[in-house]
């Protein structure tokens, strides 16, 4: 537990010996529960120190599941904004899911929580067939303006002109007066965008970030759970081992978190971002972030925040943050399962 809780204060850059420690935090942290109930029904002086060492985590505990038994809601008449980050996987454009219904399952489920704002991770495009996912969106949802930006691009057949493109975007219900992107020099595939949206009297500026991917391999998922294979087709197979590309993604996204904060601090505009980090709350990467935002999760959430669908439990890689210029109500861990990701939402109001 002790190796575990030193992973959110040591850079991997120096050493990942730690960060692999955070990964079994759930497990040790479930391990001193048993301990203290164990020792408390045996009536032994013992259970005092399982008790301290779940008291002294209980700040990491709190980013993994919280517990809440009434919620105030929304403020009355507040100017509200609901956003919503989801990592698609590619709309299960090849059909891990093994559901011919799953990419009009997720459509649907977004046309039902009517968010005004959307960031999409593992995001697909293609013109000219059935699959037009930009334009099935735009007909569908109340979010008319979008913003693309595709890092890999591949030919369909030789028989077309047609374009696989893979990316990610930012869907809005409020017009787009400008957008960036922040590229990653050590990823390509990997990277953060934003838009600045024009809201009544505000300029609100919207960041998406999507940290290092692991790039999960067929045979990863027999450990990790799980369904498919997310390589598309402009991707190639990696040499590395589950373990090898575990270590090298703990130390690239200290690089890309400082890139995304760097661009979050010199916003003229009060700040959000969105982020499939593929870090869990215990890392580095997230005390990064954490020391300059908050996570609406820990403010206005409920339950366990798990949000990767597989074996590992407490698996909770996806983040919705902002700034002390707003408040947040409403957060949820929506529990379809349409992709290997659960979307996150919560409403954020105007706190000043």
């Amino acid at each position: 537990m002790v190796f575990s809780c030193l992973t959110f204060y040591v850079n991997p850059e120096y050493t990942t010996f730690f960060s692999f420690m955070g990964l079994g935090f759930p497990f040790a942290l479930f391990t001193n529960m048993l301990f203290f109930f164990y020792w408390l029904w045996k009536r032994n002086k013992y259970f005092l120190i399982s008790l301290i060492v779940l008291l002294a985590s209980s700040y990491h505990t709190s980013r993994f599941a919280q517990l809440t038994f009434w919620s105030s809601g929304c403020p009355e008449n507040a100017s509200s904004l609901k956003i919503m980050s989801y990592n698609v996987r590619l709309f299960d454009l090849y059909n891990w899911t093994k559901n011919e219904k799953t990419r009009d399952q997720i459509l649907t489920f977004l046309k039902e929580e009517e968010a005004d704002v959307i960031c999409f991770q593992e995001y697909y495009y293609t013109s000219g067939n059935q699959l037009d996912t930009r334009d099935t969106l735009l007909q569908l949802l109340d979010t008319k303006y979008y913003f693309e930006h595709f890092t890999s691009k591949v030919k369909e057949s030789s028989k077309n002109n047609n374009y696989s493109n893979f990316g990610s975007a930012i869907y809005s219900k409020y017009p787009i007066i400008n957008s960036g992107i922040i590229p990653f020099e050590n990823d390509g595939t990997n990277n953060c965008i934003y838009i600045d949206i024009k809201r009544e009297t505000d300029t609100l500026r919207i960041f998406n970030a999507h940290l290092g991917s692991i790039r999960f391999q067929s045979e990863d998922y027999n450990y990790i759970g799980g369904k498919g294979n997310p390589i598309n087709k402009g991707q190639k197979p990696v040499e590395q081992k589950i373990l090898g590309r575990l270590a090298i993604g703990f130390e690239k996204r200290v690089s890309q978190c400082s890139s995304v904060l760097k661009e979050v601090e010199n916003s003229p505009h009060p700040r959000i971002v969105c982020s499939d980090m593929n870090d869990t709350p215990i890392s580095y990467s997230y005390n990064q972030f954490s020391s300059e935002l908050n996570d609406a999760f820990t403010v206005s959430g409920n339950g366990i925040g798990g949000t990767y669908i597989g074996n590992y439990p407490f698996l909770r890689i996806d983040y919705i943050w902002y700034d002390d210029y707003f408040g947040s109500c409403n957060f949820v861990t929506h529990q379809q399962e349409l992709s290997d990701h659960k979307a996150v939402s919560c409403t954020l109001y105007s706190s000043i």
